[in-house]
């Protein structure tokens, strides 16, 4: 489980260098706690390897859409409508 807590920590890094601290790394993390392990593992693998869209698999694309389907959960469940509505209010400044 140490495993797997390192991973996330990796992914949550390396998520926020491609942005700043900020309501939408907040959602990013919960989404991350609620993926697979072997999601989180496959992600671990690609983050690692600098690995770009069109060089991931079958496998690889799924964790990613399991990501993206996570994120949108979290939004909605922090009362937006949609990953859109989420966004704007994070351009925002509020």
């Amino acid at each position: 489980m140490a495993n797997v807590r390192k991973r996330i920590e990796l992914l949550e890094r390396s998520m926020a260098r491609m942005r700043g601290p900020g309501p939408y790394d907040a959602m990013q993390h919960l989404a991350l706690q609620i993926l697979a392990t072997e999601d989180l593992m496959v992600l671990a693998d690609v983050i690692e390897q600098g690995k770009r869209e069109w060089q991931w698999t079958e496998r690889e694309a799924a964790a990613v859409k399991a990501l993206t389907g996570a994120f949108e959960q979290e939004v909605q469940r922090a009362g937006y409508r949609s990953v859109t509505e989420f966004q704007k209010f994070c351009a925002s400044g509020r």
